[in-house]
């Protein structure tokens, strides 16, 4: 594998294409399965797949992430009315698709450290069935506590339950995906 093909996928357009966004989330329907990149200086890019999931507002989620707003109206370049969604503000690319060639290697989830780009695979209703692959974050003050994106992959406690599978695309430092910091502790009302 070179550096170069898992970098396409996982960085996304130098500049979001908001207008394109708008108009192919205007298209998804409950159910749909849509890839997403999202962008984000906690978890840094990672691209989920899985089902479209409507919620009582029509917004769009994907792998219970926000993925784009409640549809709207909106003229088209022939002035004619055509229904879109904004997407969320850490939504990078939509659709996002898969460039190069990649092989992943199985892997205990407590073999995982900061920074090994991996694509792991949960099950969460209403969400049903969906894949992130993104790099592994950990927190700053508990190394055991493994995250891709905003998912929890293992705790002091063994492998999330949601967690169905982890494969290693590439460890840290093999790879030019951004490395995100280790995540901090959030503070709570100044706690």
């Amino acid at each position: 594998m070179n550096g170069e093909s898992v970098d396409v996928f996982i960085k996304g357009p130098s500049k979001r294409d908001v207008a394109g966004m708008k108009a192919a989330f205007g298209e998804v329907q409950g159910g749909d399965v849509l890839s997403v990149l999202y962008k984000t200086e906690r978890f840094g890019n990672f691209l989920i797949t899985g089902a479209a999931h409507a919620t009582v507002l029509d917004d769009v989620m994907v792998g219970g992430l926000n993925a784009a707003a409640a549809k709207k109206k909106a003229k088209d370049a022939e002035g004619g009315e055509i229904m879109q969604r904004q997407p969320d503000k850490d939504v990078r690319a939509f659709p996002a698709v898969f460039e190069g060639d990649f092989a992943p290697e199985d892997i205990e989830v407590s073999e995982l450290s900061h920074g090994d780009l991996v694509v792991a695979s949960f099950s969460q209703e209403p969400y049903g069935d969906f894949v992130v692959t993104g790099v592994v974050t950990e927190a700053e003050k508990d190394r055991g506590y493994l995250m891709v994106g905003p998912w929890i992959l293992q705790t002091a406690q063994g492998p999330a339950t949601r967690l169905r599978s982890v494969q290693r695309v590439a460890a840290n430092g093999t790879h030019v995906a951004p490395v995100p910091t280790r995540r901090g502790l959030v503070e709570v009302d100044g706690l």
